[in-house]
């Protein structure tokens, strides 16, 4: 012991659970359910009787525990909740879906029957993947699954035995009659396919289910477990922590010459792709005969032996197993991966619009007017463009050369246009504001530019004319990347500074006054402007959005985190939606924006 007289040996541990995946609390709601699922659209359950639910309120993966419960016509034992679709069988083991189901219809039209046999189903709300075991513990996975054809053509039997089985984005996951537990190798992430060989992985659960980052599931004697992932010591004598911590507890002890022996371990993340089966199974409070987290924001849902129904408070969702750094309102809730690869991806009245490595030019169906949707599909449209943005029924971009375009005739009855009218100019990055249509660039030698005489269009529908605007008006400054919402113009320079040009705010028309820097934690390289916010991404690619911003602090207040990592970012002026893309091509919309009034009372911006 150094040498040192010990009177006493003090040993401390601790562990922290910094995941918000856990959630903090259970909130029980009323009515009882034997089987309850939620997903991408809602929460659905069947009771004792097998009388079916469903939740109103939760479509959307709604981070709300809903308003009440809506009888649907029906018998089922078991249901799982997908994306626009619900599988579930009866107990006849046949298999139904639910039709009709979109967001103007959350409860769908009715059920149709699939062919087969199956005891339980599962169905990813991330890709609608569909896997089910029958009563013989076979294992089969749905084929045939598009976005066009949600119900898949057949069964593909899959090897091993089951009773339960689970998909989500966290991978396939499943335990045997023995409640033995069971991963599928090269099933998570987004990945489709019957994957590669069952892994064997630690613990006994008699019910399982497949989230995005982790997996839950509950034991023979209710006990309900979540799969954890990566550890670190968080606390020992060599840091500040300990510095503070050991002497406060040598004074509260009366043990001056203590030997310490401190320690405190933090879990820090989920499953991820580098750990797709996870560390560990941590012990959450309760009791619960079956669990249910959601594959896109993790919320979760259960039941207990009295068959009362709980869901998780607190829960804050991961992308890919990072979690939500504090909870915001105009953060939204979590990420939602969307299917296909683009480089560049922005959201505005005009719609979801997107280009991929190939300059490939994209539209996200059922996304126009303001439409706080995943959208259906991506439609091709026309043409190539390496940077594009949407505006009000009207979309602007630039081609690798360079060169000016904008999209004409955007309707509701044509949402992809019909042409693209070159203009004048030359740029290498272009931002249109989703709500009065103001035009503001960046050139190849960092010029900024706007584009004048633009006759908007707000309280119009489709495009007009007037919205293409006569020529460029020069600005002092230089800034490699631009943006103009209702929080006003914002830019970023070579070096990763930040800027706010005075006299934008609101979305007004004009070229405001002067640029005034706003600091930053690291050096930004695409930022975003919308409704009382501004989203951006660092050269790391971390993801921050600006707080604080009124009319009277146009600079906003604060930059806080947003987990996850994305390498470009959109935000709209009409509703504060936000998508974004990730060095992997990969697409995400953020859930949970709908929860909150972002939309100021503020008068009229429009100009004629």
């Amino acid at each position: 012991m150094n040498g040192r007289l010990a009177l006493c040996l003090v040993v401390v541990g601790c562990v922290v659970y910094s995941d918000a995946a856990f959630g903090t609390s259970w909130l029980q709601v009323q009515g009882q359910l034997n089987d309850v699922d939620v997903g991408q659209s809602g929460v659905w359950g069947c009771n004792a009787a097998n009388d079916i639910y469903f939740r109103l309120s939760t479509e959307g993966s709604a981070d709300h525990v809903g308003t009440d419960w809506l009888h649907i016509a029906g018998k089922l034992k078991q249901i799982n909740v997908g994306k626009d679709i619900v599988w579930g069988v009866n107990s006849g083991n046949n298999i139904y879906v639910r039709n009709g189901i979109h967001h103007d219809n959350p409860e769908g039209t009715g059920w149709e029957q699939i062919e087969g046999s199956l005891t339980q189903v599962s169905v990813s709300s991330s890709n609608n993947e569909v896997w089910g075991v029958n009563v013989n513990s076979n294992i089969y996975r749905r084929t045939g699954i598009t976005s066009e054809n949600l119900k898949g053509s057949g069964w593909e039997q899959i090897d091993g035995g089951l009773k339960w089985v689970s998909v989500g984005e966290a991978g396939v996951w499943g335990v045997n009659s023995q409640d033995n537990i069971y991963y599928r190798s090269q099933t998570g992430y987004g990945q489709s396919g019957k994957g590669g060989v069952w892994q064997s992985v630690s613990g006994g659960l008699k019910q399982i289910t497949s989230g995005n980052g982790v997996v839950w599931g509950v034991n023979n004697a209710d006990q309900i477990f979540i799969r954890a992932g990566k550890y670190k010591l968080l606390l020992n004598e060599h840091n500040f922590y300990a510095s503070v911590f050991i002497p406060f507890l040598i004074y509260m002890l009366k043990c001056p010459n203590a030997d310490i022996m401190l320690f405190c371990v933090q879990i820090t993340k989920g499953i991820t792709k580098e750990t797709p089966a996870g560390k560990d199974w941590l012990r959450i409070p309760g009791l619960l005969k079956q669990v249910s987290v959601s594959p896109v924001n993790n919320l979760v849902w259960g039941i207990n032996n009295g068959n009362n129904i709980f869901t998780r408070k607190g829960i804050h969702s991961p992308v890919v197993g990072q979690p939500l750094t504090g909870h915001l309102s105009v953060a939204g809730s979590g990420w939602q991966q969307i299917t296909g690869g683009l480089k560049g991806v922005s959201v505005g009245n005009a719609g979801v619009w997107g280009v991929n490595r190939n300059d490939d030019i994209f539209h996200r169906t059922f996304t126009t007017a303001g439409s706080n949707t995943a959208g259906a599909e991506w439609t091709k449209v026309d043409g190539g463009l390496k940077h594009i943005s949407s505006g009000d029924w009207i979309t602007w971009g630039v081609n690798a050369n360079d060169d000016i375009f904008a999209r004409t005739g955007i309707s509701p009855d044509n949402h992809v246009g019909t042409a693209w009218e070159k203009i004048d100019g030359k740029l290498s990055q272009i931002s249109v504001n989703s709500h009065s249509n103001e035009v503001w660039g960046v050139n190849s030698n960092d010029d900024i530019f706007r584009r004048t005489q633009i006759r908007n269009t707000c309280g119009n529908v489709g495009y007009n004319l007037g919205m293409l605007g006569v020529g460029w008006d020069q600005l002092d400054g230089k800034l490699k990347y631009v943006s103009t919402g209702k929080a006003g113009v914002w830019g970023v320079n070579a070096a990763g500074d930040v800027f706010h040009r005075l006299g934008t705010y609101g979305g007004s028309a004009g070229r405001g006054v002067s640029w005034v820097q706003v600091q930053v934690p690291s050096a930004f390289k695409v930022i975003s402007s919308g409704d009382d916010v501004v989203w951006a991404v660092t050269n790391s690619d971390s993801i921050l959005v600006r707080t604080g911003i009124t009319v009277d602090t146009p600079v906003g207040k604060e930059w806080v985190v947003v987990g996850g990592g994305l390498s470009h970012i959109s935000v709209s002026s009409n509703g504060n939606l936000v998508w974004g893309v990730n060095s992997a091509s990969n697409i995400y919309r953020r859930a949970g924006i709908n929860e909150i009034d972002l939309t100021p009372q503020r008068g009229n911006t429009c100009h004629a």
